[in-house]
């Protein structure tokens, strides 16, 4: 089972994903960008590198994604695999510059699509207070509105996959969203 979990920066993600591992510790936990050896380069690449161009900042992630498909999705198919991020990222971020988005993302992901995805969803404000509390990436740099189109995005992208769906608030108690996710992937 090939569960992701996907929402804009600051939502939870990564720590529903940490309560996750002692319940399934013979799950594989993995990232994109960074799931793959030379992936954690390729993700120091992109958020630490100021100013790339749209093109550069989109191939670096699609190269990452091939890589993180054979070395850790492949090889463990027939496992379940927790994944922070994935092509559903891909294509939301690329949807409002590059309409093909889609059709790259599944190429190298050679059409593997997730069994369930967990989206993350955050209001405006609550955004804003925990952006306020962290050192920023270049992404998370790009703003508030930026991240709120993403989310958009993320939602648009979610609702055409043909896989069982969660919608989660992020602003609920952390143990309350837990055991939403719990539920959704027993």
């Amino acid at each position: 089972m090939y569960v992701v979990f996907e929402g804009i920066d600051t939502c939870g993600k990564s720590t529903q994903i940490e309560l996750l591992k002692p319940i399934f510790p013979d799950a594989i936990f993995t990232k994109e960008p960074g799931g793959s050896k030379i992936g954690t380069k390729i993700r120091e690449i992109i958020l630490m590198t100021k100013n790339l161009d749209f093109y550069t900042e989109f191939f670096l992630f699609l190269a990452d994604r091939a890589q993180h498909y054979k070395e850790v999705l492949l090889p463990n198919k027939d496992k379940k695999i927790f994944a922070d991020r994935s092509f559903v990222s891909g294509i939301a971020y690329a949807k409002d510059k590059m309409k093909e988005s889609w059709e790259y993302n599944l190429f190298v992901m050679r059409d593997m699509l997730p069994d369930k995805v967990v989206l993350f969803y955050i209001d405006r404000e609550n955004l804003k207070e925990r952006i306020l509390q962290k050192d920023h990436d270049v992404i998370e740099q790009r703003g508030v509105d930026y991240l709120m189109k993403i989310q958009d995005n993320l939602l648009e992208v979610v609702e055409k996959l043909d896989c069982k769906k969660l919608l989660i608030d992020a602003t609920k108690p952390r143990d309350f969203i837990h055991q939403q996710i719990l539920k959704f992937i027993i």
